[in-house]
């Protein structure tokens, strides 16, 4: 199987978080290739960055996907997802949050989000809204941790971890069983997270890659 991972912004070093968390989860045999904007947006924080990023994954989509099995798409918000997939045919186009969402909700009755920043809070409740899953999202936290977004920023930041942390523990309070990471930058922090909160953390590009791989195999 060839896996297409689509970063609709231009930061390369968001680009290999992303591919790493992907490539923990690859199968023997299977491909990855993994793409970013070339251009603005460098990453998205707001509602206009993100109508940048969906038009740089349409093009992105076009240059890129002819030889893909399926198509990941490496932003947290899933963003030009439907758009994607009117143009994909048969072939699965999995969003990295829709997947964490629903992978968790297999696991939890309640579950909590996390990502970075408190204007993206909103962004974030419209889209389980659209999800249809907003019932059993029992909270969205949005710490500030400015150094996730730095491209020296490899592995676990302990900084962000201790953010997360404090949010993880306010959605638990809430009654969230399991918790999502949602944010491209916050790949790789699932184990260290699941680690200090004791309950399941999922890492959205990882449950992209399997959820496609599921599609793929009851496609065949």
């Amino acid at each position: 199987m060839r896996y297409l991972l689509i970063n609709p912004n231009a930061s390369a070093h968001i680009t290999a978080r992303l591919a790493a968390s992907a490539h923990a989860v690859l199968a023997p045999g299977e491909t990855l290739e993994a793409v970013n904007a070339p251009q603005e947006p460098a990453v998205v924080r707001d509602a206009a960055t993100l109508a940048l990023a969906d038009a740089q994954a349409l093009v992105l989509f076009e240059a890129h996907a002819a030889e893909a099995d399926a198509v990941l798409l490496g932003i947290s918000l899933d963003g030009a997802a439907e758009t994607l997939r009117a143009r994909a045919g048969r072939r699965p186009v999995v969003g990295m949050t829709e997947a964490a969402v629903m992978s968790a909700l297999l696991t939890a009755p309640r579950i909590g989000l996390l990502t970075l920043g408190p204007a993206m809070v909103p962004l974030y409740a419209a889209r389980v809204v659209q999800m249809g899953v907003a019932g059993r999202v029992v909270g969205i936290e949005a710490p500030e941790a400015p150094s996730a977004f730095l491209p020296q920023t490899t592995g676990v930041d302990p900084a962000t971890l201790a953010a997360l942390d404090a949010a993880g523990a306010r959605v638990q309070a809430a009654g969230a069983k399991a918790l999502v990471l949602a944010g491209a930058v916050l790949c790789g922090y699932a184990p260290a997270l699941a680690e200090r909160r004791g309950v399941p953390v999922f890492d959205g590009m990882a449950c992209a890659v399997l959820q496609a791989r599921a599609l793929l195999t009851c496609q065949a």
